[in-house]
């Protein structure tokens, strides 16, 4: 993989828990005004239906049913991210292998170099 395309996945448990006409989306949500970039990530279960009129989203190469925010994309490059589920007393709780404070790391560049990004 190249380091500026990236990869998003979904695991066999993932694509269990989406309900039928469901896709996965990998939104970015901006925290500030003076930095473009400032924000945190945000991934959920949404009709889809819905998120084809949401403007910003844009559906993933590949079959899986994922789309994400243009915002993120820059955070993702390099990388290969893999969104997984679970379902916890009746509730699904969908996430990714990304680190829990990836919002902050991406805007201040401190995200570790992945194996993938030095080749």
């Amino acid at each position: 993989m190249d380091r500026y395309s990236f990869s998003v996945r979904l695991t066999p448990a993932a694509r269990d828990l989406l309900r039928p006409g469901e896709v996965l989306v990998l939104d970015w949500y901006r925290l500030a005004v003076c930095c473009a970039g400032a924000g945190e990530m945000g991934l959920y279960a949404m009709d889809g239906r819905t998120v084809r009129r949401r403007k910003g989203l844009v559906r993933l190469k590949g079959d899986d049913p994922v789309y994400a925010a243009r915002a993120i994309f820059p955070h993702l490059a390099g990388r290969e991210v893999e969104l997984d589920a679970r379902k916890t007393l009746g509730f699904r709780r969908f996430f990714s292998d990304l680190p829990g404070d990836f919002g902050l790391r991406a805007v201040m560049g401190r995200l570790p170099e992945t194996e993938n990004a030095t080749s």
